[in-house]
């Protein structure tokens, strides 16, 4: 039986061609989980970082709008927000807040039913320091 060895190389090309496939869809997966769970936690502290200036502000001013704006202020980049009805000052003074970072990520803020996982939601909260 003679067998023709043109064809033996087109099926190890074909199994590496999947296996690099395979591969690089792994890979932008995980990258795309990575950068929403490292927002995630830079949400975090960026909303306790918020919310203690906001506390802060608030005890120099008593001005619920000043606080807020310190807050704002506060945040260290553009794809972070504040909505402003998600930001409470309570009458012993403490802050409450919610903050939104949106993340840029390889694919998941670009496909319609994964873009709310683009879209980072962290608590903040700071007491008012005891008189």
């Amino acid at each position: 039986m003679i067998t023709d060895r043109r064809d033996s190389g087109s099926i190890v090309i074909g199994w590496l061609t999947k296996l690099i496939v395979i591969i690089a869809v792994l890979g932008v997966m995980l990258f795309d989980a990575l950068s929403v769970t490292a927002a995630d936690i830079g949400a975090k502290d960026d909303a306790s970082q918020a919310a203690t200036v906001a506390v802060s502000e608030w005890r120099t001013s008593h001005n619920v709008q000043m606080a807020y704006q310190a807050a704002l202020d506060s945040l260290s980049s553009d794809s972070e927000q504040i909505p402003a009805r998600d930001f409470v000052v309570n009458s012993d003074g403490s802050v409450h807040l919610v903050l939104q970072r949106t993340v840029k990520t390889l694919l998941v803020h670009r496909i319609g039913p994964l873009k709310h996982y683009a879209v980072v939601t962290a608590h903040g909260e700071a007491s008012a320091p005891a008189p």
